[in-house]
């Protein structure tokens, strides 16, 4: 699948969420990968982290940008 840009995470950086299954998405800021986040209960979660660029408030914010895109 296609990966949606967000903009506005990470300040001047590129970011990406590619859905790789159902409500799991893969996270990359200027095409190198941070995290994984899956969408479960209505909330979003981190899955897996590479860095330490992925903090819970950007979980929230990617995650409310996916489901305004989704939903």
């Amino acid at each position: 699948m296609e990966a949606i840009q967000i903009s506005g995470i990470f300040k001047n950086a590129i970011c990406r969420a590619q859905s790789i299954e159902p409500d799991l998405y893969r996270i990359t800021m200027d095409t190198v990968f941070i995290g994984t986040i899956l969408r479960e209960n209505g909330g979003w979660c981190l899955q897996e982290i590479s860095g330490e660029d992925l903090t819970a408030e950007n979980v929230q914010l990617i995650g409310a940008y996916l489901d305004r895109k989704r939903y």
